[in-house]
């Protein structure tokens, strides 16, 4: 029998006092004859062994009472103690494997890995004096245990600074680990304690249970102790943000973005009007609710418009569970800032789709496009202020004079964007006399492929051959989407020179036509960016403006020629994972800061990129650049691994086959124990023992 609180004990001395009770009651009194007392006593002779009985029960019920209650309090508990069997087996030396996974942060007023640190505090407290052990916190990376020793304090230690983790844990892995930790020690016995949840993604049970050498080189299953963490529940009720995709709502406007959520419900209950929201900050965007039956899925899509452009950073959300860390993830958005851009119409005509303006104005009018549109007549907009606009397109514009050229060069360097296509008021030399410091390279002369009234233009006009899908410009141009740029046809287009002897910084060919010259080319001119289309952007050289490619297309030139086109990568990172970043030429990262404030430095790599990691926390991270600015266009977000969320348990029957049934022993701190304590018993034989007394005092 083992005592909980033996100091308890103590109160059970407490017994003797109906004993020294009945000992003072039994003086006797002084005889004193007196006849008609004669009467009374030969009556009390016939009663006398009744009240003797009486006397006796009533002795024995308190007397009872002063046991039971402190016994009680002491919690004995009838099992075996833990050094009694070891005595009985020998020694062995025990490694506890402690499960910090993801799962382990379930629970609501207490986490599944705080029990679980009681569990690992109470296995070594079980252990007897000569049985040496360790601990092994297990991880999605866990670090080999400290060599097994008797310093239990150390180990104590080690529990009590121990975390659980946002990963996922390879308990199979573990307790390899484990195994291979105890054959390093002599101690004939070896023993393994696992605590943990056990959920189904953490074991692998198709590979082979753990194993240790015997003192004979022999390979033996060591005794194993299942320590379950959750107490009287087979089932771990959890829903999980498991997807997001965000796309632009163009039906809803400029800026506008959908956000989809993809939840799964891993619990046995349908869900009904669970929230979803998108949060900036503390401020709701957008919030809704969405159904989601028993054990399957659902999709809630949520709208949001900005209001300004930029790098948008916020989060979406569900409402809350037992496990709110994967009812969150964080999002880095890149918003299209409001941009002006002045069209220069070089060849205005009173039909409208005959108009050199006509279609650049309707795709950059478009719904959900950020660019404000003027249009204005050569002359008109030559005199313009250029500094007043982000954009400026030349369409089939004549050189402008040396006045102009000047200006435009001076709005480029600054910052600003030029496109310019070609047309028939296009002079070659005029242009390189004077935009030669501007243009990604010289132009020649115009190459005629067919005639447009030819017979024959369908089949012998010219078409695109090589687009670089890879540049952010033509990055969306792929699968069906390329139908609309491989099928326009070119009846005249703008030969190139090779290079632009007059201008500092090299060029670059984005897409040709069959023959290899350029039909795109573009440049970086101090600090802004300059297009070159070879073709032109009405009916007149070419089909491109009926093309459904030519909207979206004419967009994405606005916004890269304006720098807010994004040009990297979306950053998929999950828990775990390093991040590699390519930053722009001239920006420098020094570190990426993790949601709780650490700052994790970066590695150069030889290709030039820079990584960062792992990363073990989940949320928004912010990258740092010189003097620790932060670069919020490179900021990303850490998301959970979605196997994490699925809580489904592993049978106890299931694991005790697979670690082998002659090895399995159930934990004592569970199994050993019965289902009411004694102590409970002890406690309703004293209230039975105090009203037995009450009723014998009544009579």
């Amino acid at each position: 029998m083992i005592f909980g609180n033996p100091w308890m004990l103590w109160g059970a001395l407490g017994a003797f006092i109906p004993l020294l009770v009945h000992l003072f009651d039994r003086r006797r009194p002084r005889p004193h004859p007196f006849p008609p007392m004669a009467f009374v006593l030969r009556s009390q002779k016939r009663t006398a062994s009744r009240l003797k009985l009486k006397r006796l029960l009533l002795y024995i019920l308190r007397t009872l009472i002063l046991l039971a209650i402190p016994i009680a309090l002491a919690r004995p508990e009838l099992r075996q103690d833990a050094q009694a069997a070891a005595v009985a087996k020998g020694p062995a030396a025990t490694a506890v494997v402690l499960d910090a996974s993801l799962s382990m942060r379930w629970g609501k007023d207490s986490s599944l890995f705080e029990r679980g640190r009681d569990e690992a505090r109470d296995a070594l407290k079980d252990l007897q004096a000569d049985e040496p052990s360790t601990v092994l916190v297990c991880t999605s990376t866990p670090t080999a245990p400290p060599p097994l020793g008797f310093d239990r304090a150390r180990l104590r230690a080690l529990i009590d600074e121990a975390k659980p983790t946002y990963g996922t844990a390879d308990l199979s892995r573990c307790m390899d680990m484990a195994a291979r930790a105890l054959e390093e020690n002599p101690t004939p016995g070896k023993r393994l304690v696992l605590i943990s949840d056990m959920t189904a993604t953490a074991f692998r049970l198709e590979a082979p249970p753990p194993t240790v050498k015997d003192p004979t080189g022999k390979l033996v299953r060591p005794e194993v102790v299942l320590r379950d963490v959750v107490s009287g529940q087979d089932v771990l009720p959890n829903h999980a943000l498991v997807d997001l995709k965000i796309e632009p709502a163009l039906q809803a406007g400029p800026r506008a973005f959908q956000f989809t959520f993809t939840v799964k419900n891993y619990g046995p209950e349908a869900l009904k009007d669970l929230e979803a929201a998108v949060r900036e900050g503390e401020s709701t965007l957008a919030k809704g609710f969405v159904d989601v039956p028993a054990n399957g899925t659902a999709q809630k899509t949520l709208t949001v418009r900005f209001a300004r452009g930029g790098t948008a950073q916020g989060s979406v959300t569900l409402a809350p569970d037992e496990l709110p860390e994967d009812d969150r993830r964080a999002f880095v958005l890149p918003v299209p800032r409001a941009l002006k851009a002045l069209v220069i119409n070089g060849s205005p005509h009173a039909t409208r789709y005959r108009d050199e303006a006509f279609f650049v104005e309707a795709a950059l009018s478009a719904p959900g496009s950020p660019v404000e549109v003027a249009v204005r007549d050569t002359e008109a907009g030559l005199r313009e202020n250029f500094s007043a606009y982000d954009l400026v397109l030349m369409l089939n514009v004549p050189a402008p004079s040396k006045e102009d050229a000047e200006r435009l060069n001076a709005f480029v360097n600054a910052g600003g964007g030029l496109f310019v296509s070609m047309g028939d008021r296009v002079d070659p030399d005029a242009y390189n006399s004077r935009l030669g410091a501007l243009l990604p390279r010289p132009l020649r002369l115009v190459r005629t492929s067919v005639e447009r009234e030819d017979p024959d233009a369908e089949t012998q006009s010219a078409k695109l051959a090589q687009v670089q899908v890879e540049h952010p410009l033509f990055s969306p141009f792929t699968g069906r989407a390329e139908e609309g740029l491989i099928g326009a046809r070119f009846y005249k287009y703008m030969l190139l020179e090779a290079d632009n002897p007059a201008a500092a910084g090299t060029s670059q060919v984005l897409a040709t036509y069959e023959d290899g010259a350029p039909a795109v080319a573009v440049a970086r001119r101090g600090k802004g960016r300059v297009a070159v289309f070879t073709s032109t952007v009405d009916r007149d050289w070419s089909d491109f403006a009926i093309r459904t490619s030519f909207l979206p297309l004419m967009q994405r030139f606005a916004a890269y020629l304006t720098g807010s086109l994004e040009e990297r990568a979306e950053q998929r990172v999950r828990v775990g994972e390093s991040v590699t970043m390519r930053p722009e030429t001239g920006q420098t990262v020094t570190a990426v800061r993790t949601p709780d404030g650490t700052e994790l430095p970066v590695k150069a790599q030889p290709d030039g990129s820079l990584v960062a990691g792992p990363l073990n926390e989940p949320g928004l991270h912010a990258v740092l650049g010189a003097e620790g600015k932060p670069l919020q266009a490179l900021d990303f977000p850490v998301t959970l691994d979605p196997a994490e969320s699925d809580l489904t348990r592993v049978p106890t029957d299931t694991l005790t086959a697979y670690f082998g049934e002659e090895t399995v022993k159930a934990s004592s701190s569970d199994a050993e124990r019965p289902k009411v304590p004694l102590w409970t018993w002890l406690i309703v034989a004293a209230c039975a023992a105090f009203f037995l007394e009450g009723t014998l005092l009544r009579k």
